[in-house]
């Protein structure tokens, strides 16, 4: 019973913190939403950019921003020549 009642403290406490670095992700990117917004980007341009930053929340805003940039310049192929000259 001890070790029941012990394995459910350590889940608990182990899906408190998963929600908390959740959270934290989830502040981190919206942090980035102003100064794109400042920057011409719509709202809605803005938060799809800024989703990619919830996996670096640890990071500085610059960095953070740099990446949301990042969505909006995907990038490009590079196409090569073909034999006959054609592409």
């Amino acid at each position: 019973m001890f070790h029941a009642k012990q394995f459910a403290q350590r889940a608990a406490e182990a899906r408190r913190q998963e929600t908390e670095a959740r959270a934290r992700a989830r502040a981190a990117a919206e942090e980035v939403i102003a100064p794109l917004r400042s920057l011409g980007f719509r709202a809605e341009e803005a938060r799809h950019a800024a989703a990619l930053c919830e996996s670096i929340p640890e990071a500085s805003l610059e960095q953070r921003v740099r990446r949301a940039l990042s969505y909006f310049n995907p990038p490009r192929r590079v196409s090569t020549p073909t034999p006959n000259g054609t592409a």
